[in-house]
């Protein structure tokens, strides 16, 4: 078997990372993780790693050598997961591709979810990347296992209780708009008694001048029309 036929191989496959010489991916915590295989050349392959990107890429790809990944035939198997029936569909915050991931989604989780005001976004701890990881994500939906169809080898971890918080945004959102609100209505109270200051003093001028009956024409004139 051919080096080039080794590598093409890999193409298009499922892999884990299973070593890696660049300090940079060891600071990352790449060892372990599994992502897909975008390219290959006669001498490295381009990983997208799930959740993950390369800012020191043009494209956020990883690169290794043939071996220091594993193509993984049954992801399932690798990290199997039982006893939940519903998937959280979650968007990770780090994520720079905005994926979709799905996560088993237990009973007391599900518990705690349903108890939050869908107004806000709900966060979740999964772990994604590892299964010691924590990492924050956004719940996009909930799907049951059979409607989502794909293996699922990461949990929800937690529901992160940010009732009190969203309250307090929610209390400053109200004042500015009650802040608002009165700054329009002050406003127009200020131009409605300029209006009367002004008819106020046309009245007078036109009163201490009867000499000039235009003046007294042009206030009723200006009084008829509102003004």
């Amino acid at each position: 078997m051919s080096k080039i036929y080794d590598y093409e191989e890999y193409q298009n496959q499922r892999v884990k990372v299973t070593y890696t010489d660049k300090r940079k991916y060891r600071e990352e915590n790449i060892i372990g993780l599994y992502g897909q295989v975008i390219k290959t050349t006669s001498g490295s392959i381009a990983v997208q790693i799930d959740g993950m990107y390369n800012a020191a890429s043009s494209n956020g790809l990883y690169w290794f050598k043939r071996s220091e990944l594993d193509i993984v035939r049954d992801e399932s198997e690798d990290n199997k997961m039982t006893g939940f029936n519903k998937v959280a569909i979650v968007n990770l915050v780090d994520d720079y591709n905005k994926k979709d991931y799905g996560f088993a989604l237990y009973d007391e989780d599900i518990n705690e979810i349903v108890k939050y005001d869908t107004n806000h976004p709900l966060y979740l701890i999964v772990n994604a990347r590892g299964k010691d990881n924590r990492v924050l994500g956004i719940l996009k939906e909930i799907k049951a296992v059979e409607e989502y169809g794909k293996g699922v080898t990461a949990q929800v971890v937690g529901v992160v209780n940010m009732n009190a918080y969203n309250a307090r945004i929610d209390e400053e959102n109200r004042q500015k708009e009650i802040a608002k609100q009165k700054a329009s209505i002050e406003k127009e109270l200020k131009s409605e008694i300029e209006k009367m200051n002004n008819i106020a003093l046309y009245e007078k001028m036109a009163k201490e001048h009867p000499e000039n009956p235009r003046l007294a024409e042009l206030v009723n004139a200006l009084k008829e029309l509102g003004e």
